[in-house]
């Protein structure tokens, strides 16, 4: 089940993160194994998260093939040097967005919605798709799981 699908203007953060090469049927177990990483590697004291965990699909995903994508947190100490994160601005500005509630198997549908809701309105991809887990399978109950799809967006002339 998913919210309303609206366009919004979002800042440019610092992310500390982990790029990673999956597949279709890969990906649930190395997005686990990346933000596991990411999260014990985020504990160190030099580093201050400053949000949520996000996947950021860097490349398209295929289903014929890998394709690259990375987890990363923002971080309020700016550009670090890691020995395993790198750090970088992830842009900000004008997203298509909406927040799907449930399950992460769920999330599919949702991206269709988007998808279709892009063509009906004649907007235009404008970057990297996000996911942005705005709670976690550790805090709530798999049907109470909040999920923001971020989709940088060049409107369509209105």
């Amino acid at each position: 089940m998913s919210s309303e699908i609206t366009i919004e203007t979002v800042p440019s953060h610092v992310v500390a993160g982990i790029e990673f090469s999956t597949t279709m049927q890969t990906l649930p177990a190395d997005m686990s194994g990346a933000i596991g990483t990411l999260l014990t590697e985020t504990a160190d004291p030099a580093i201050t998260v400053a949000g949520p965990v996000m996947a950021v699909y860097t490349e398209e995903m295929r289903t014929d093939g890998p394709w690259k994508c990375e987890v990363c947190v923002p971080v309020a100490n700016g550009l670090i040097d890691h020995p395993v994160l790198a750090t970088h601005e992830l842009a900000g500005g004008r997203v298509a967005t909406v927040t799907h509630h449930g399950a992460y198997s769920g999330l599919k549908a949702t991206y269709n919605d988007v998808f279709d809701w892009f063509s009906e309105h004649g907007h235009t991809y404008a970057g990297a798709p996000r996911e942005i887990y705005l709670n976690t399978p550790g805090e709530v109950a798999e049907a109470e799981l909040l999920t923001r799809l971020e989709f940088p967006v060049v409107p369509a002339a209105e």
